[in-house]
C-alpha cells in the first residue's frame, strides 16, 4: 500500500451531521463537514488519550474528542481543552494529522500524505459525470482481495468471455488475430499507463493513474445501436487483502431508468464474477516481477503498472506492512500529512515504510 496519493474514501452521501469512521491503508480516519458543509479529513486518534474522534460529535466547526472533549479543527489543530483554563495557551504540538480533501463525482477524496499540493499526482478525471447526453451510474464493491489484483483485473480485457461468457457482449472481440491488434500506450507523464485493443466489433483504449486509479472506454454494438462506454474506478486498500471498489459508469446513449437497471445488474454480475476469481488467486499479493507468472505481450500493460509501483516504493512510499503489524497493539502510527513538511513536535509517529530515506 503506497502513501501520497488519492483514495476515495466514502460517497459523498454517507457524510451529514455526523463524523464518519473510514478505514483506509490499514489505518483510521475521521470525516465530518463543517457548518458549511465543507468535508475533512482527519487522523482518528486523539494525542490526548487516544480517543477515538469518529465516535464523537461536530462542533463549533470542529470534531470533538468523545473521551474528554478536545476539539480539532479542520486543519488538525487543537482549538479547546476543556480543562485549561481561559488565559492559558494551547500546546503546539496538540494537533492530528489532517489530509487534503476533495468531492468528485459523488465521492469524498483524501490526499493521503505529505507532499505539497504542486507535487501531488491527479485525481483520475471522468468528464462525463453530469455532462449533456451522458448517463452515470455510481457502483460500490467490497472485495476479500489485494487492491493490485483488482487493478490489474480492470485492464485485462482478454479474460471477459471466459469469466463473464453468460452476461459479456465482448466474447471473441479479444482473441489475438490479423484483425486484432494490441498497442501499449506510452505514457503521458509519471503517473499513467494503458493500452488500445482493435477489433473489427469492438475498440477498447483502458489504463491507469496512479496505483489505484483505472479506466476504459469502450464502442461497441448492444442490440442495434451503437455507442460509447466510458468506466473510471477508484480502488481503496482497506487493508492488504480487502479493498472497496468505486466504479463510476457512463454512456451516451440508450437512455432511461430501464437501461440504468439492466447495467447495474449486469455490472453487478461482472463484479461478483471477478471477485469470486480474485479472492481464490494465491499469492494474495501479486508478483512485483515478471518471473512468477507468465505475462502475455497483451498484458504488457499489467508489466507496465508494476513497473511503476517498484518506481513509486523507491521514493519510500510503501507501507511497510510487516513493521506496521509488528507494532500491534502497542502503538498507532498514522500517515503523515502535508502539514509535517514545516516541522514542528507531533505525538503520534510516522507510519513505518519501505526504503524511507
Amino acid at each position: 500500500m503506497l502513501i501520497n496519493f488519492w483514495y476515495a474514501l466514502a460517497r459523498s452521501e454517507e457524510l451529514s451531521d455526523q463524523p464518519l469512521k473510514v478505514r483506509a491503508l490499514n489505518h483510521d480516519f475521521v470525516l465530518f463537514r463543517d457548518s458549511k458543509g465543507t468535508a475533512h479529513c482527519l487522523a482518528n486518534t486523539c494525542v490526548h488519550r487516544n480517543g477515538s474522534l469518529s465516535a464523537g460529535q461536530v462542533q463549533n466547526d470542529c470534531i470533538q474528542c468523545p473521551y474528554h472533549g478536545w476539539r480539532y479543527s479542520g486543519d488538525g489543530l487543537c482549538q479547546l481543552i476543556p480543562t485549561l483554563p481561559d488565559d492559558s495557551d494551547i500546546p503546539d504540538n496538540a494537533r492530528v494529522d489532517a489530509y487534503p480533501v476533495e468531492e468528485r463525482y459523488g465521492l469524498i477524496f483524501a490526499f493521503l500524505g505529505d507532499l505539497p499540493e504542486a507535487e501531488r499526482p491527479p485525481i483520475l478525471e471522468a468528464p462525463e459525470w453530469d455532462a449533456e447526453g451522458w448517463t452515470t451510474l455510481t457502483m460500490e464493491y467490497h472485495w476479500g482481495a489485494h487492491y493490485e489484483r483488482v487493478m490489474e483485473n480492470g485492464f485485462d480485457a482478454t479474460h471477459a468471455e471466459f469469466s463473464h461468457a453468460d452476461a459479456s457482449a465482448t466474447a471473441g472481440n479479444f482473441q489475438r488475430g490479423k484483425e486484432t491488434k494490441y498497442t501499449l500506450t506510452e505514457a503521458s507523464g509519471e503517473w499513467d499507463g494503458g493500452y488500445t485493443i482493435d477489433s473489427p466489433a469492438l475498440s477498447l483504449v483502458q489504463g491507469y493513474v496512479g496505483p489505484v486509479q483505472g479506466w476504459a472506454h469502450m464502442n461497441f454494438m448492444m442490440g442495434k445501436e451503437r455507442g460509447d462506454f466510458r468506466f473510471y474506478y477508484y480502488v481503496t486498500p482497506v487493508n492488504e487483502s480487502i479493498c472497496r471498489r468505486y466504479l463510476l459508469h457512463a454512456r451516451n446513449f440508450m437512455p432511461g431508468k430501464r437501461m440504468d437497471s439492466e447495467l447495474t445488474e449486469t455490472n453487478w454480475k461482472f463484479e461478483q464474477e471477478d471477485r469470486d476469481l480474485l479472492e481464490a488467486m494465491r499469492p494474495i499479493v501479486p508478483p512485483r516481477d515478471h518471473g512468477h507468472d507468465l505475462l502475455q505481450p497483451e498484458e504488457q500493460a499489467m508489466a507496465q503498472y508494476r513497473r511503476s509501483l517498484r518506481r513509486w516504493e523507491k521514493n519510500g512510499w510503501r507501507i511497510d506492512a510487516d513493521a506496521l503489524e509488528q507494532l500491534g497493539m502497542e502503538r498507532t502510527c498514522v500517515i503523515p500529512c502535508p502539514a509535517r513538511r514545516n516541522g514542528g513536535r507531533w505525538i503520534l509517529p510516522e507510519t513505518p515504510r519501505l526504503h524511507r530515506n
